[in-house]
């Protein structure tokens, strides 16, 4: 089992047209995967110029058996301020259940009186609140991550989980590949040892670190000797979709999963215990957690019947489709895409919303809830036809991106005993330490300029 991490390109040395196009073609492409990256740093480059923000940054650890407002006004911050605090936060979280050692960032005003409180809802994702007048406003955001390119390749010995727990990959890797190729491969019962298995993909890492598996770019799957092989693209910018070798698309009439999450919390089920509750309730969606701002798509064309704000499901949106008596519904949104209302007629993968943590929940995620005729249904289950092929004038541009993503996945190695990069060069060996086990691989011809 070999784990293979980097950015790749084309040979760096080329001289012929075409060899070219297809370099400028790679840089393109990568360029696009670096680009959410590059957009999550805007938000602490925006706090910094800002003038209002000046002020003592300083960090507040919750001490034991101390309160958020207990910490607050040894800090001289008036009862009154905390309270509005206090509510201008209770979309996300109850500030007066707080744990020991949290940490909370504040920057206080000359008064003492608070100019801004941010805290982490995740690893990737935080909220900050900023002074307002009275008030304070809330602001969803990111912390600055990077993305790098990663490999993992191995043969089946017992099931997919053992192969990938055995190269210490991500879990999570099985139930993405099982989104996109599901609908072709029963992973529970096709899948026999011997089979084997290529994924390329995105690692996001926050000062060198590893955070979450991000898009799936290209992955395949050889069952009985029969090759599966699957390639994210991008017809519309900001819509992934996943497609055969010449265009064919994998995705049916609805989507099995609206977005690119981090991992599945919870599934769907009529007996699960609320986090927030503690006592068993139905839970009749699945909830994909993932950071706050990841684009939420429309599943299936249809018609927005609802957008609005409910106490349990915060934002959200409900959608009715054009067959089947389909309607799916997207809850604990932070923000809704523009124009998105009741009436709006929307087409499948539309960004309808953006990931969130309003209403009833303990981070940020998204709830997605399917009913057929009137009834509530497990959306990993459905079964549809496929959904239209790469139009005629995005033709030349997928087979560029195939060939990238088919080479790529041809020099990783099929079996264990196979070491080998091929052709593709690693642009720079990942900042972070691989886990035991990993082989990390060097690139095989230094790129120009290194």
């Amino acid at each position: 089992m070999t784990i293979l991490h980097g950015l790749f390109s084309p040979p760096a040395q080329r001289s012929a047209p075409a060899a070219a196009d297809a370099a400028r073609t790679g840089h393109e492409l990568l360029a696009r995967l670096d680009s959410l990256g590059r957009a999550a740093m805007s938000p602490a480059a925006a706090v910094a110029a800002d003038p209002a923000a000046a002020g003592t940054e300083q960090t507040v650890v919750i001490a034991r058996n101390e309160t958020f407002q207990d910490a607050m006004r040894a800090r001289g911050v008036s009862f009154e301020q905390i309270q509005t605090l206090v509510g201008a936060c209770r979309p996300y979280r109850n500030l007066h259940r707080v744990r020991s050692q949290e940490k909370f960032l504040i920057v206080q005003r000359p008064d003492r009186s608070l100019e801004r409180l941010s805290f982490d809802l995740d690893e990737e994702s935080y909220i900050e609140l900023v002074r307002a007048g009275d008030g304070f406003a809330a602001q969803e955001k990111t912390h600055p991550v990077e993305r790098r390119v990663v490999g993992v390749s191995g043969t089946i010995n017992a099931s997919l989980y053992e192969s990938l727990r055995q190269a210490t990959a991500p879990l999570i890797l099985a139930a993405k590949m099982n989104d996109v190729l599901g609908w072709d491969v029963d992973f529970s019962r096709d899948l026999q040892r011997g089979d084997s298995f290529r994924i390329l993909y995105e690692e996001v890492l926050r000062d060198g670190k590893f955070v979450r598996v991000g898009a799936v770019l290209a992955l395949e799957c050889v069952v009985g000797g029969k090759p599966h092989r699957a390639f994210r693209y991008e017809s519309r910018a900001g819509e992934p979709g996943f497609y055969d070798a010449v265009g064919g698309n994998l995705v049916k009439q609805m989507l099995r999963t609206p977005l690119e999450y981090a991992r599945i919390s919870s599934g769907f089920s009529m007996a699960r215990r609320h986090p927030i509750f503690n006592k068993v309730m139905p839970h009749q969606g699945i909830d994909y957690a993932a950071p706050v701002g990841t684009p939420v798509h429309a599943s299936a064309s249809g018609t927005v019947i609802a957008a609005g704000v409910q106490t349990g499901a915060g934002r959200y949106v409900s959608i009715r489709h054009e067959s089947r008596g389909l309607e799916s519904s997207y809850l604990h949104l932070s923000r809704f895409a523009t124009g998105v209302r009741a009436g709006t007629r929307v087409k499948q993968g539309d960004v309808i919303g953006y990931v969130g943590a309003s209403g009833w929940a303990t981070g940020p995620h998204l709830d997605y809830r399917v009913k057929q005729n009137g009834r509530y249904i497990d959306p990993r289950k459905l079964r549809l036809p496929a959904a239209p092929p790469i139009p005629a004038d995005q033709r030349e541009p997928f087979q560029s991106t195939v060939s990238l993503y088919a080479q790529a996945l041809d020099d990783l190695p099929s079996r264990p005993d196979a070491p080998t990069i091929g052709s593709v060069a690693l642009l720079r060996p990942p900042r972070w330490a691989p886990p035991p086990g990993v082989t990390v691989l060097a690139p095989r011809t230094p790129p120009v300029g290194s």
